[in-house]
Parts: structure tokens; sequence; C-alpha cells
């Protein structure tokens, strides 16, 4: 009989650790290509983009700003000298859409993307898919709310979209201005020289945002936890070193933002 007994238990153990081997997640954490794949192809551009989607990424983060013709153009900085190697310094918000489409948006990267275009936000939209995450990064200011609820309208894109901003007059407005959009808050590291974790908590739960999205450098466990335990999501931003991605994923944060997303996949989707 104690033989009996202890097979039983022998296998009841065992099926036990099989199911939970099964149903436990690999990883909480998604995984986000930042500004596309911005490690493969130019930035904010379509193939930047493309490229993310083929690394199996789980959301895309774009940034975008508004032009003097009210046309929502994706790019990071304020004006187009970066991107453009130098060749063009234009100011977005003073620059109308015809004369933005023009710049080679690629050859900064590399030749081979040579005359790539600064994309809007509606030729984004178009590809990403409905199951996969868009992160639009409002660059600008809250005056980009009279058109981008428009666009998101007539793309019909009705959920996973978010708002993700430094201003939290940005964050905050998107709220109310896209009430189906999720909105995130990315305190400074300004921000932390005065104030302290459960001060950037306070704020987000306040402006009834539904997280914060920060650089990695100031993520913590209790910092996840804190945040998490106030109803907020947590993401951060930008992690291209497979061993840093692990030790966040094992905070039990939301996401992560890659440039080299395929690398920090294969790290914690393992």
């Amino acid at each position: 009989m104690k033989g009996q007994a202890f097979m039983f238990s022998f296998l009841t153990l065992t099926v036990i650790f099989f199911i939970l081997a099964i149903v436990r997640p690999v990883t909480a954490a998604e995984v986000i290509g930042h500004r596309g794949a911005a490690f493969y192809a130019p930035e904010n551009t379509i193939s930047s983009i493309k490229k993310a989607l083929e690394c199996g990424v789980d959301g895309v983060e774009i940034d975008v700003h508004l032009t003097k013709d009210g046309k929502i153009a994706v790019i990071h900085d304020k004006d187009t000298r970066r991107i453009s190697g130098g060749a063009a310094d234009l100011k977005v918000a003073e620059a109308g859409w015809e004369e933005l489409k023009k710049i080679d948006a690629g050859s900064f990267k590399s030749a081979a993307f040579a005359g790539e275009k600064i994309p809007l936000l509606e030729e984004v939209l178009a590809i990403i898919p409905a199951d996969k995450k868009l992160f639009i990064e409002v660059k600008c200011g809250v005056e980009i709310f009279g058109v981008i609820g428009a666009v998101l309208e007539k793309s019909g894109r009705r959920g996973n979209t978010a708002i993700i901003s430094f201003g939290l007059d940005v964050a905050a407005m998107a709220k109310i201005a896209l009430p189906r959009c999720e909105s995130y808050w990315i305190p400074g590291s300004k921000f932390f020289q005065g104030a302290s974790v459960e001060d950037a908590i306070e704020i987000a739960v306040r402006n009834n945002l539904d997280g914060l999205d920060l650089d990695y450098k100031q993520a913590s466990a209790s910092f996840v936890k804190k945040a998490k335990d106030a109803g907020l999501k947590f993401y951060v931003w930008t992690v291209d070193e497979p061993a840093a991605a692990a030790v966040l994923d094992s905070y039990g944060l939301n996401g992560i933002t890659s440039n080299k997303p395929d690398v920090i996949i294969r790290k914690i989707k393992r």
C-alpha cells in the first residue's frame, strides 16, 4: 500500500507540474518596436515599421508632429535636418506636407534606403494589423488633437492604440479627446531630480492615465509593483541588450520598447 501511495503521489505531482509548465506564461512583457525597428531601417519610416512587424513585435511605437497645413507627419525631431542628413532643414510645424514629402528620409541610414519618405499617420495606420498595438508619441502639443481623432476614426482603428507623451498636458488631454485610446505619461529624468516614484504614480492616477512609460534606467521592481498596485500599466524604453531585457521582464512590467525587437523577443519569449 505504501508503494501504491507513493506512486500515486508522484504521478499526481508530475501531472500538476506538467500543467503548470503549460499554462504559466513564458513572459508577461510585450515587445514594442521603437520607431519601427530603428536599428535595421530608417526610424519612423514604412520600411522600419514593416521590419518591426516581420520581427514579430506585439506593437510598434512611432513619433508624430503636426504640420503647418494640418497633416500628421511621422517624424521624431521638430525639424528635418538629422533625418535628411543635413540636406533639408525644415521645421515640421512651419512646413507644408508638399515640402516634407519630398525629403529623402532614408539615405542618412544607408544608401539601401535612399528615397524613403516621411510617412503620414494614415499611411502607418494602413499597415498596422488590428491585433498589433500602436503607440503614438506626440512630440508637439495639444493642438494635434484637433486632427488626430479624425485620422484615427477614418482609419477604422477602434482599439489597440495608445498616446504617449513627455507632456503631462498632452497625456491628460488624450484621455479627454480620445477616450478609446490608452494614454501614458513619460516622466523625464528631470522630473525625478525633484520628485519621487510615488509622485509620478500619484500624478498619473490623478489625471486618469492608463500608465507610465519610462527610460528603462528609471525602472525597478519596487517601482513597477507600486505602479501596478495603483492600477497603472508600466512600459520602458529603449532596451537593446538582451540581459537588461531579461532583468526588466522579471519585474512584471507590461512592455519593453526596443530598436532590436527580434533580439529581445528571442531573449524573453523563449
